[in-house]
């Protein structure tokens, strides 16, 4: 799983469950080609959780959306 993130580690930090946000924002979870992703509204310091069908291997994005 590692290996696969270290390919796209150039677009940006990717947290894991359990991880504090950075600043406070918009989130991003892709979970792949047939689920939609899921969105989190973080404030700076809380932990992020983990997605729905994809458990602990959860990979958080920071997007630029205001939700």
């Amino acid at each position: 799983m590692d290996d696969i993130l270290d390919r796209y580690r150039r677009y940006g930090p990717a947290f894991k469950p359990g991880d504090k946000a950075p600043v406070s924002g918009t989130y991003v979870c892709d979970r792949g080609t047939m689920l939609p992703p899921v969105r989190v509204q973080l404030t700076k310091g809380e932990p992020f959780p983990e997605a729905d069908g994809v458990g602990p291997h959860t990979r958080w994005r920071e997007t630029n959306i205001q939700a």
